[in-house]
């Protein structure tokens, strides 16, 4: 694979990677290094609405490469979740940490960075309140949509053969080795963040070019 052209119709799909490439945005998935939390909060509804729109093209396209109906609509409704609930969760998780008295004094940058893992490392145990029950689960969204890519890996694979199935599956690893580091480095190394999130969107960008190749390989056996 010399290089990745995508079609226009998988262009707002960019927009995924785009936001991570600059997090204190307060448009990606994961919190921003800045911990601006209030921004990341107030800006929900944009955040949905951004992560909609860039996975819908990406579903338009997988539809006919799918061979059964049932695991579109799963990977589709899935992915939905994920994102809905992704956004209830981390409001919950991050509650928890605004509401903290030592927050809303004047820390330095290093110990506040200190305070928000802390308080974010320790899972809530009171499970009969609505707030604490939603903040321990606050991971289950990322689980569900790395799920949903390797689903999307696996449905790929069988289209592809030789060279052209093993490079999708090096695009898929460096996509998820992406995302788990920037998970680890968001708050930690600058220079490991910025490599962790080019990882992630090299990896998205070929996971799509890919979504691509396929498509074309589809339509080509059903017009034979």
């Amino acid at each position: 694979m010399d290089n990745i052209p995508l079609p226009k119709q998988l262009l707002p799909c960019l927009a995924i990677p785009f936001v991570e490439l600059f997090p204190n945005l307060c448009l990606g998935w994961w919190t921003p290094p800045s911990l601006n939390l209030d921004q990341y909060n107030k800006l929900w509804y944009l955040r949905i609405a951004l992560h909609s729109i860039a996975w819908l093209p990406l579903f338009e396209m997988l539809h006919p490469i799918c061979l059964d109906g049932s695991t579109f609509l799963i990977l589709l409704f899935a992915t939905v979740a994920a994102i809905i609930l992704r956004n209830i969760l981390m409001k919950k998780e991050l509650d928890r940490v605004t509401r903290t008295p030592l927050w809303k004094t004047n820390l330095p940058p290093d110990k506040r960075l200190a305070l928000f893992v802390v308080i974010t490392s320790v899972r809530p145990t009171d499970i009969s309140r609505f707030d604490d029950f939603a903040a321990r689960y606050v991971h289950l969204p990322t689980r569900i949509l790395a799920g949903v890519i390797v689903a999307v890996a696996q449905i790929l694979r069988h289209h592809l053969v030789g060279n052209e199935q093993v490079k999708m599956m090096g695009a898929f690893t460096v996509f998820v080795v992406g995302g788990i580091c920037i998970n680890g480095t968001r708050h930690g190394n600058t220079g490991m963040d910025c490599f962790s999130r080019f990882m992630f969107g090299a990896g998205f960008i070929a996971i799509l070019h890919y979504v691509s190749e396929v498509s074309d390989i589809v339509l080509i056996k059903s017009i034979n």
